[in-house]
């Protein structure tokens, strides 16, 4: 009886030499790779924090400005995302400042904090009224642009 042998890195069935440890060469290649996330890789833990910070200060300068200013201010942050900053476009969509259970990219923490969220919750409001759609597809120039009804 033969047993089946499954790829470390992918759990897949291998086939072939009874010697083979991978299913792929691609997976025996992957499986030698180091993850990339801030747990693993100390460049990646510093770029996220540098781009939490950044988030954070740009909500900063977002909820000093009275509501009715804050639109156009938004609609500036999505323009710039939508015209190939990376940076703002990364912020505007990172799952970790759109999850409201954080405190990354908020600027005020605590009780006060939680009634303000972060800028990538408030531009996911933004583009969900606006465009009827995610934030990250607004950003990425997934939807066109909306008709905001002026008329010339």
């Amino acid at each position: 009886m033969r047993l089946i042998r499954h790829c470390p890195n992918c759990g897949h069935p291998i086939c072939g030499r009874p010697n083979k440890k991978f299913c792929s060469a691609n997976c025996r290649k992957r499986s030698s790779e180091p993850l990339q996330n801030s747990y693993e890789s100390s460049e990646k833990k510093k770029r996220n924090l540098v781009l939490f910070d950044s988030a954070s200060r740009l909500a900063e300068i977002y909820f000093q400005k009275p509501p009715i200013e804050r639109l156009a201010l938004m609609r500036d942050y999505v323009t710039m995302a939508r015209e190939g900053n990376t940076k703002m476009r990364e912020i505007l969509s990172n799952s970790y400042l759109m999850d409201k259970k954080n405190d990354y990219g908020n600027p005020y923490k605590g009780k006060r904090g939680r009634s303000y969220g972060s800028l990538a919750q408030s531009c996911e409001a933004y583009c969900r009224y606006f465009w009827n759609a995610s934030a990250a597809d607004v950003v990425r120039n997934r939807v066109a642009e909306p008709d905001y009804g002026v008329v010339d």
